[in-house]
């Protein structure tokens, strides 16, 4: 029996945290962002920053729930680790997975907003819970594993966030729609295919094999990337007039990232990947979206919506996290030579 000290080392350990922080919540920021912005919404500032800590233990319970449900497959596949869930019992893990749901939705509560969000979130955790566990545990079900993860991790989060700010427009749609193409959850799949064949748990980009998931990523879902990203710029351009300067200066940044690394790559002077779907161009796609555009929004938000500096620490405690993150993955693959996609 483990003593409440490596009880506790265990917890920390856990993956769920970091991912939470590292995964889904980067993209909740520019939509909330454009709502403060382009509109006079009146929401409670602490209410809307603690909602997005809501949101995060509930990315977090449903990354645990997963970790639960597959670790018979994670001891197959060789991920029977401490960061998966495996220096905890069972017991343990269900009343972390129990605390996690229950202070995420006291929050909720607490934050009022009405019922449509709550609504909102009640259908996200549902859609967590049957895409991790049986009986459907839609993760090994091919394309509905593969639908159910793109919609739970930034659509329908983003969705809670613009009901809680009572925003219902066109961009109500648009806006979850191309923060999920800017990072579709399908890369995650196709990074992870050789792991997943191994454990045995065929996911949609499993199914399709390694080589045409790879093919998909590289040849498509990169390219829609970099559109979408520069749609969203040019979307906040048009409606937020006060911060055009800015956010054009955003604009080009970002396109000019990406098209020197893209560049760079082709004539063979860029060549680091962080995973085998992971280009420079990509990388530099990435760094500008945290980096330079959520920066220039949340400039904003400091001068015209100063009530809000809470959520704005809220996202430097979330870059500052990642840039860790970042510092490492450099430190481990730089100077390493590309892997040949495939």
């Amino acid at each position: 029996m483990n003593s409440p000290r490596a009880t506790l080392a265990s917890i920390v350990k856990l993956r769920a945290w970091k991912l939470a922080l590292l995964g889904p919540a980067p993209y909740w920021y520019f939509p909330i962002f454009y709502v403060l912005l382009s509109t006079n919404a009146g929401v409670s500032a602490i209410g809307l920053t603690a909602l997005v800590v809501a949101m995060m233990l509930s990315a977090s319970w449903g990354f645990l729930l997963n970790d639960l449900a597959d670790r018979e497959a994670d001891a197959r596949s060789g991920r029977a680790d401490a960061l998966h869930g495996h220096g905890l019992s069972k017991e343990a893990m269900w009343a972390l997975i129990l605390v996690t749901a229950v202070v995420s939705w006291v929050i909720v509560f607490l934050i009022g907003g009405g019922w449509i969000f709550k609504g909102v979130l009640a259908f996200d955790y549902f859609v967590a819970t049957i895409y991790s566990t049986q009986p459907l545990k839609l993760k090994v079900r091919k394309f509905w594993g593969f639908l159910a993860n793109s919609v739970m991790e930034r659509p329908l989060p983003i969705l809670v966030f613009l009901a809680y700010m009572h925003y219902y427009t066109a961009e109500t749609v648009i806006l979850p729609v191309l923060m999920e193409l800017t990072w579709s959850v399908f890369k995650h799949q196709a990074a992870d295919v050789r792991e997943d064949i191994a454990a045995k748990v065929i996911t949609f980009a499993a199914s399709l094999g390694e080589k045409l998931s790879t093919s998909i990523v590289m040849k498509a879902l990169n390219p829609i990337s970099v559109f979408s990203l520069l749609v969203l710029i040019a979307m906040a351009w048009s409606a937020i007039d006060y911060l055009r300067t800015l956010l054009l200066a955003s604009f080009l940044i970002t396109a000019i990232a990406i098209l020197v690394a893209y560049l760079g790559e082709v004539v063979g002077r860029l060549k680091v990947y962080i995973t085998p779907t992971d280009p420079p161009y990509i990388i530099a796609l990435n760094l500008s979206y945290r980096y330079v555009v959520l920066a220039a929004m949340a400039i904003g938000v400091l001068e015209y919506r100063a009530a809000f500096l809470p959520l704005v620490v809220l996202l430097v405690i979330t870059l500052g996290y990642q840039s860790a993150a970042y510092v490492k993955m450099a430190r481990s693959v730089f100077g390493a030579k590309a892997p040949a996609p495939s």
